[in-house]
Formats: C-alpha cells, sequence, structure tokens
C-alpha cells in the first residue's frame, strides 16, 4: 500500500449538495448596498402601501368595488415589504442564520410563494377588469365585476395561495444535515412539492408574457380605434364627454357601478354593444395600470431567467439575490397611484396632513 500517496491526497467528506447553501460570494459595498435596499423598501414599502389601502378606504372617490383589487395587491406587496425584505436583509448578512433556523427559513420561502404569485394574480384580475370595462357593454361588466363577485374573487385568491403553501409545509418541507448543523430544504421529490413548482412556474410565466399581455393588447387595440373615430368624426366628442361622466374608473367615478347601470344604458342607448367611445381618464388609467405590470415583469425576469437556465435548481444564495427585485418592486407601486393618479395623490396627501 502506498501511504504517500494516500496521504497527498486524502479523502473528502464534504457533501456535494451543500453547494445550495452556500451564499453567492459578493464583495462588501455590494452586499451593505442590498442590505441598504431592503431597509428602504421595508420603510418604504410599508408606508406606501399602507397610504394605499388608508385612502381607498377613506377616500370616497377611491371607495369602489373595482378598487378592491388595488388594496387587496397593496396587502400583498405590504406583506412582502414587511416580512421577506427584512430575512432578505439577515440572508445578505449571513445566509446560514436563515438556512438554519427553521422558523425563518420556512417563514421565508412561504411569504415568498404567497404574496408574490398573490400579487401576480392580481394584476391578471385588473387586465380583465380593464378589458372587460372598455371591450364589453356596461351591464356584462356590472354582471361580472360587481361587489360580490370581486368579493369572492379575491377571497378565493388568497384562500387557494394559503391552502398551497400550508400542504408544502406539512409535506415537503425537511432537513439536510451538514457540518453538524440542520439545514432546511424544500422536498422537490414530494409530489405536493413537484406540483407547487410547476403550478407557480407555470402560471408566473403564461401570466407574464401570455394572458396579460393579451388582455392589454386588446384593450389598446379598443382605445386606439376609439381615438381614431373621435378624430374622424368630431361630433362624436359630446358622447365621449357622457361615458366619462359614468366612467367606471376610479379616477372619475364616485359611486357603485351597479348604481349607474341607468344611466349608463341611456348613454348608449341601451343597447347591448361594446364601448368604443372611451373618456380620457379610461385611458389614462389602462396606461398606468399596464405600466404596473410592466415593472413587474421587468423585477420578475431575472428570476424566471435563472430558473430557466439553472433547471429549476436554484441554491439558496441566488434565490435571495434574485428575489431582492420582486421585493423592491412591492414599494413602486404606491409611487406609480401618486404620480399618475390626482385622485390617489391628493387622497395621500389629506392622510399624510391627518385630515
Amino acid at each position: 500500500m502506498d501511504v504517500t500517496a494516500y496521504t497527498l491526497v486524502p479523502r473528502t467528506t464534504v457533501n456535494p449538495d451543500f453547494v445550495f447553501y452556500l451564499p453567492v460570494p459578493l464583495p462588501p459595498v455590494i452586499t451593505a448596498i442590498c442590505v441598504l435596499m431592503c431597509f428602504i423598501g421595508f420603510c418604504g414599502g410599508a408606508v406606501g402601501n399602507t397610504l394605499v389601502i388608508l385612502a381607498i378606504i377613506k377616500n370616497k372617490t377611491l371607495r369602489i368595488s373595482a378598487n378592491a383589487f388595488l388594496a387587496s395587491l397593496a396587502v400583498a406587496d405590504l406583506g412582502t415589504c414587511v416580512l421577506v425584505l427584512p430575512i432578505i436583509a439577515t440572508a445578505f448578512l449571513s445566509l446560514d442564520v436563515v438556512t438554519t433556523n427553521q422558523l425563518l427559513c420556512r417563514l421565508f420561502y412561504h411569504t415568498s410563494f404567497l404574496f408574490s404569485p398573490v400579487s401576480i394574480q392580481h394584476l391578471i384580475l385588473i387586465a380583465a377588469n380593464r378589458y372587460t370595462l372598455i371591450n364589453k357593454s356596461p351591464r356584462t361588466y356590472t354582471r361580472i365585476f360587481n361587489r360580490r363577485s370581486i368579493a369572492v374573487i379575491i377571497t378565493c385568491v388568497w384562500t387557494a395561495n394559503i391552502l398551497l403553501n400550508v400542504s408544502v409545509a406539512v409535506f415537503s418541507y425537511g432537513t439536510k444535515r451538514f457540518n453538524n448543523k440542520d439545514y432546511c430544504r424544500l422536498e422537490q421529490g414530494h409530489v405536493l412539492g413537484v406540483l407547487f413548482w410547476l403550478l407557480t412556474m407555470s402560471y408566473t410565466f403564461l401570466s407574464s408574457f401570455v394572458i396579460i399581455p393579451a388582455f392589454y393588447v386588446l384593450t389598446f387595440r379598443t382605445v386606439r380605434k376609439s381615438h381614431i373615430r373621435v378624430t374622424q368624426n368630431p361630433s362624436m366628442q359630446l358622447d365621449v364627454s357622457n361615458v366619462a361622466a359614468v366612467t367606471m374608473g376610479p379616477m372619475n367615478q364616485t359611486a357603485e357601478p351597479s348604481r349607474l347601470v341607468s344611466q349608463i344604458n341611456r348613454t348608449v342607448d341601451n343597447r347591448r354593444q361594446p364601448r368604443r367611445l372611451l373618456s380620457s381618464s379610461e385611458v389614462k388609467l389602462t396606461k398606468v395600470n399596464f405600466f404596473i405590470f410592466l415593472t413587474n415583469v421587468l423585477f420578475l425576469s431575472p428570476m424566471l431567467l435563472m430558473l430557466v437556465l439553472s433547471g429549476g435548481r436554484l441554491t439558496h444564495g441566488t434565490f435571495v439575490l434574485i428575489l431582492l427585485p420582486i421585493g423592491m418592486n412591492s414599494c413602486t407601486n404606491p409611487l406609480v397611484y401618486c404620480g399618475f393618479n390626482r385622485n390617489f395623490r391628493l387622497a395621500f396627501k389629506s392622510l399624510v396632513k391627518l385630515r
């Protein structure tokens, strides 16, 4: 036996799976910037999304059924800013603190996989709401998006995502032991783990690049046709102002859609046809919602790209890194509302001044 050869090339006992628990090597300056971004997102997102919720609840102009989607989206964004971003900051400082603490690790992954899908699903609902409002008749809109149906839809979205996360927590979470420490892991070989990943990745990709864009393409096509018709026939501008008076968007509406059905029907001569003449507020609000969708796609793209390149097997360190833009995105929506919507801007000022 060659003892020299044995001692010069010792056998290693390091598990190759341990690489999934190593942090991404970053310069100290980059790490400090990431932690600072988490702090800014935590403070700004908590304040901004709370203002959005309070503005919709207290302001009569914004307190309409359709804005319940925005309020529910703000709740998901608030949860991301308050619960997810602090854990991301902790992971940047020490990933071991998160991956070896079972409660903190599960809280991190469950909140991430709860609030992000809920936000995406609300973006689908908002796009569908704008499409129905602009492309369908007022009676069809109120039949689909009334106070009761909106409450049922929002409740189903939250309940389904919570139940899915609870199922994964009970059946698919486990631990792996490295260097006398227990590290948390999601058992993707379990049927629920596989179903969870397939559902999450499938509807995230389809909604971001197929479903929501399709809604907005059809919506903006109708907007363009309406603009062309008004440009070619100036006499239609009177009808546009009449429609603007009863628009269902949060820019001008001061009453529930169900209370305006009769007035809308008189405006369109009680004919069940798609509304082609659009008010400027409808067009502007549609563009604002589309801008919110674009920012979400922009911040989601790094995660989708990394998932495709890695075949769905991301390390904990990489997941933390690509989740930072998604967390920061949750604090941008209030800025969009404030910057593009006068009613939200006035409501924010009123809340800040405690009027």
